[in-house]
């Protein structure tokens, strides 16, 4: 078996984690996610973001990570289409998938299992 030599281009990425973006109002989360502020509070309702301080809508502060929740959440919308409550079930299950995969790679290294 021969290794051939590929020629391979290497781009820089540059960008902004939507995690480490300043809290934003319902509003601007609207503006960003092109949701209608209703839509926005009705996931609010249902479980499927939560504001990350406020007791309004009015007063409501959202992370980066709604924005990726939210992505999240009209892709499988979109895929499956799930009503709101099932969706947020969805979402919550996914995250703790992903939480313990990634308590399980940390294990794994500490053991030094690859």
């Amino acid at each position: 078996m021969t290794s051939k030599n590929r020629s391979q281009t290497i781009v820089p990425l540059t960008g902004e984690l939507l995690e480490d973006l300043p809290a934003c109002s319902l509003l601007e989360l609207a503006q960003a996610t092109g949701l209608p502020a209703e839509t926005l509070v009705e996931y609010v309702e249902v479980g499927i973001i939560e504001p990350a301080s406020g007791h309004s809508a009015r007063d409501w502060r959202f992370t980066g990570s709604a924005i990726v929740r939210l992505k999240r959440a009209r892709r499988l919308q979109h895929d499956f289409l799930l009503e709101p409550e099932p969706l947020a079930l969805v979402l919550d299950l996914l995250e703790e998938i992903d939480d313990l995969r990634a308590r399980l790679r940390h294990l794994e290294s500490l053991a030094g299992i690859s």
